[in-house]
């Protein structure tokens, strides 16, 4: 045979063979954990409103008075709702920093994008929920996938 009729694989460089994440590490929530949010969700979510809803309502005014916070067809610029959504989600995280699940997990709340709320998260302690979307902790470890930061 000639080595233009041969064909060979070794696999991807850097691919791992046979690692598989666990649901932990998926961010799956355990049964008591699933089972704690079904039951106290709503309170949660509630009490945290009415501790913040206060200072929540002096932030909207502020918003209001800019020019820019209701588009011409009268409805409210994407930019002010972000910016509400921030705002709320970080007063409603204050107001809840004590409370853990049963498995010791952190609640938070993560602000919705494009329309007016927010939604209860669990997170584990020293996770920095606003760069979930990147998911990276605090100290700046990679949550999920390894990627270099910093290439020379």
């Amino acid at each position: 045979m000639s080595a233009l009729s041969e064909l060979k694989h070794h696999g991807i460089i850097g691919q791992k063979w046979g690692i598989r994440r666990t649901p932990a590490q998926l961010g799956n929530l355990s049964k008591k954990d699933s089972k704690w949010i079904a039951k106290k969700s709503n309170k949660i979510t509630a009490q945290a409103e009415k501790k913040s809803s206060r200072e929540l309502n002096k932030y909207a005014n502020e918003l209001m008075k800019n020019p820019d916070a209701v588009t011409k067809s009268g409805k409210l610029s994407a930019a002010t709702i972000s910016a509400y959504n921030r705002k709320k989600a970080e007063l409603m995280s204050q107001s809840v920093s004590s409370l853990r699940s049963p498995s010791g997990k952190v609640v938070q709340f993560v602000a919705k994008r494009g329309e007016v709320g927010v939604m209860m998260a669990l997170a584990d302690e020293g996770y920095n929920i606003s760069q979930l979307k990147n998911g990276v902790w605090s100290s700046g470890r990679v949550a999920y996938k390894k990627t270099v930061l910093d290439k020379a």
